[in-house]
């Protein structure tokens, strides 16, 4: 039996979660609930999956990992990069556990291929190939055998084509199920930990919010809750990041292009789409879905007749149709924004002074448009810093920032999806010595030590968590620390462009 099972439910969010409760539709966590210690769980800036989990199993900050969104401007190249696994500079607690003797198994993981060595398993989570049904090139498992095994009683999937039509959403329960299936199947092995993230939830989420959709899956979920054991074992359920309805949208960019501070090249034909968008919106079709809707199924050459700016331009568009020269700052979704340091020398910090008061007083009909505008140095420390963001932008309730172009600043209507990121995640934490309490919120951050406090192995010096010691009060944990480690060597080359071709799938990168 394991000591400690770690269940990864990305977007997963106390309000959602209670209703779910109330309702009697998740009785098996509400069983858990009762008996165990719960809390809100505040996320990384941005709220996103990549870095948010990897943060969790780290215990530190973007800044300290080198990793700040899905993807990272290179402001030398002008170009925008993918990362993978071996991106994120820092051991994770796993291997910490390994050489303490402990064996882990590591599942789903996101941001996580190719996987690196450990004592134990490992099966990469999203950021993987999308089609690993017939054997891959790189190996989505340690050790690479296993990979196999997946494909012969699990039916495993990398990811889901079309979530939104029948038959993809049917693939979407049967994903989710293989996951928790293979959870089940583990700990009758030989682990001491165990860690399964659930992430195609979060994407019902996106597609069909807090629909009958998403409580299908919720109610999945629950079944495999009852199957978990509590009494001799640490259950501890989390979340990257908590979701929210999305009504408004804030098209960062082209409030960029209005104000001066981005310029696009002269063949990206903002008069013709704005003539369109103009006319479209008047008669109430949303004209980005019509768009995107034509790339999908018009060949290249008459998409650009129909629509001769190839309207909208998405964030993976940016860079190629940026004037550079002319451009002071540039943003993508969910709120990371670069300014163009080397155009703006000894000028950059009154711009990005004066950018982050102007940001911070938008309102759109007498509302806040942005929670929040920070800058790096306010968000992050550690020694990457320097590669973040210039500023943060975190959307007001109900808003979506959104980082492709359209020739509307404001839209009441979403964009990419109907529930967005938010940044109160949630955590219940279930088991031996586990006090029935309720926590004020607590950081993703406070993960990976709280593990590692309960296993008694040493807390590297470096981590920013906190060990919630207060959840075990019959408990006398010792603390100890340790000197920092560096990650696993890992041996592969990923395809950055086929990760950007998953994440474009998935809207975030629309």
């Amino acid at each position: 039996m394991p000591q400690v099972i770690s269940l990864g439910l990305d977007g997963a969010a106390w309000h959602k979660l209670d209703r779910l409760v109330e309702d009697g539709r998740m009785p098996n966590l509400e069983g858990l609930i009762e008996s165990g210690t719960r809390a809100p769980l505040r996320s990384v800036t941005p709220p996103v999956t990549c870095p948010a989990w990897r943060c969790s199993t780290t215990g530190k900050n973007p800044g300290k990992l080198g990793v700040f969104w899905w993807m990272n401007l290179d402001r030398d190249a002008g170009t925008i990069t993918t990362p993978d696994s071996t991106s994120f500079e820092s051991a994770d607690l796993w291997e910490y556990l390994s050489q303490d003797g402990y064996k882990s198994a590591v599942v789903n993981v996101p941001m996580t291929y190719p996987p690196g060595k450990l004592d134990g398993l490992m099966v990469s989570g999203f950021g993987m190939p999308m089609d690993s049904t017939t054997g891959t090139e790189i190996p989505i498992t340690y050790p690479p055998g296993y990979e196999q095994e997946l494909r012969d009683d699990y039916d495993w999937q990398s990811t889901v084509d079309n979530i939104d039509t029948p038959a993809g959403l049917e693939q979407t329960y049967e994903v989710i199920r293989s996951r928790l299936e293979l959870l089940i199947d583990l700990i009758e092995e030989d682990f001491d930990y165990i860690h399964l993230t659930v992430f195609y939830i979060n994407m019902l989420q996106h597609k069909y919010g807090d629909s009958e959709e998403t409580n299908r899956a919720w109610e999945l979920i629950d079944e495999y809750l009852g199957q978990l054991p509590s009494e001799d074992t640490l259950l501890l359920i989390y979340s990257d990041h908590g979701h929210a309805e999305i009504e408004n949208t804030f098209v960062v960019n082209q409030w960029l292009i209005e104000n001066g501070y981005l310029s696009l090249s002269s063949e990206s034909g903002e008069s013709v789409i704005e003539s369109v968008y103009t006319r479209l919106k008047s008669l109430g079709v949303s004209p980005k879905r019509l768009a995107a809707s034509a790339r999908s199924l018009l060949p290249e050459s008459a998409y650009g007749r129909v629509i001769p700016s190839k309207y909208p331009i998405g964030s993976h568009d940016l860079p190629s149709r940026i004037n550079w020269d002319d451009t002071t700052a540039v943003a993508f979704s969910q709120g990371p924004l670069y300014l163009n340091r080397d155009r703006l020398g000894s000028k950059y910090e009154s711009v990005r002074e004066e950018l982050q008061q102007k940001l911070t007083s938008l309102t759109y009909q007498g509302d806040g448009v942005l929670d929040s505008v920070e800058q790096a140095e306010q968000v992050y420390e550690g020694p990457y810093v320097d590669q973040a963001p210039d500023l943060l932008l975190t959307s007001a309730n109900g808003w979506e920032i959104y980082g492709g172009i359209v020739p509307s600043v404001f839209d009441s209507q979403p964009m990419s999806w109907t529930s967005g990121n938010d940044p109160e995640g949630m955590m219940l934490i279930n088991g031996p010595s586990v006090a029935s309490q309720t926590l004020s919120e607590r950081s993703i951050l406070d993960i990976a030590p709280t593990i590692l406090a309960y296993l008694e192995s040493p807390i590297p010096e470096d981590m920013d968590g906190t060990p919630l010691t207060q959840v075990f009060p019959d408990r006398d944990l010792s603390v100890d620390t340790r000197t920092p480690h560096e990650p696993s060597t890992r041996q592969y080359q990923t395809d950055s462009e086929e990760l950007t071709q998953q994440l474009e799938d998935l809207g975030y990168l629309e």
